[in-house]
């Protein structure tokens, strides 16, 4: 981690006209042809979820403003690896927090993946503790119930907030194929919606290398 030198960042106007504001986050709703990895991960009998957010997370790690943070003495920072952040449901209809590490490698970020939700599923509570507080990460979730094309998030704006959040949605077919809507919320003063695209643009590519 590095903290950025604000009098030489190319940023340094967006961050101090956006810092104050009660809602710093913008956000939008596209979505992404995830039919190769779908159909790859049906073959192959994989994690479809293991996939896409590996898929989404080698993407984030290419884009530096994605990887802006503000830290607690309300200064921006730069880390040189952001990981996986995942709500993580259990079979009791509840739900708890979830820290990935990040791996370029897809079958160690699947095991670590995998033990995560094991975690979770042996355990009661949200799981609030040092791993999943962290905010070198993406804040992750998925609602596989539902397509959509808005989403909000809880938010509590007493508390600072800068980690991009990305929502997944149910897969649905459009003219033969496998898409899924991807809601993705960035902090204004960090980046803006050309650092959407720039994702969005570079996580179909990834979602593309799957045969």
């Amino acid at each position: 981690m590095k903290i950025i030198d604000i009098s030489t960042w190319k940023r340094k106007e967006h961050f101090e006209f956006y810092k104050s504001f009660d809602e710093p986050f913008f956000g939008l709703v596209s979505e992404v042809d995830c039919s190769k990895a779908y159909r790859y991960s049906k073959s192959t009998k994989s994690s479809f979820y293991a996939l896409y957010l590996h898929a989404s997370i080698s993407a984030i790690n290419e884009i530096e403003e994605f990887k802006c943070r503000i830290n607690e003495q309300g200064t921006p920072v730069y880390y040189d690896t952001i990981h996986a952040g995942s709500v993580i449901a259990r079979n009791n209809g509840t739900f708890a927090f979830g820290f990935i590490p990040y791996d370029t490698d897809l079958s160690r970020f699947s095991n670590s993946l995998q033990k995560e939700i094991k975690a979770v599923h042996n355990s009661e509570g949200m799981r609030l503790n040092k791993e999943t507080s962290r905010i070198d990460m993406i804040h992750y979730s998925a609602i596989p119930w539902s397509t959509f094309s808005g989403l909000t998030h809880a938010r509590n704006f007493s508390v600072r907030d800068s980690i991009p959040k990305i929502t997944f949605g149910k897969t649905y077919i459009k003219d033969t194929k496998v898409m899924m809507p991807v809601a993705v919320n960035l902090h204004h003063g960090l980046g803006d919606g050309l650092h959407i695209g720039m994702f969005l643009e570079s996580f179909q590519n990834q979602l593309n290398l799957y045969t």
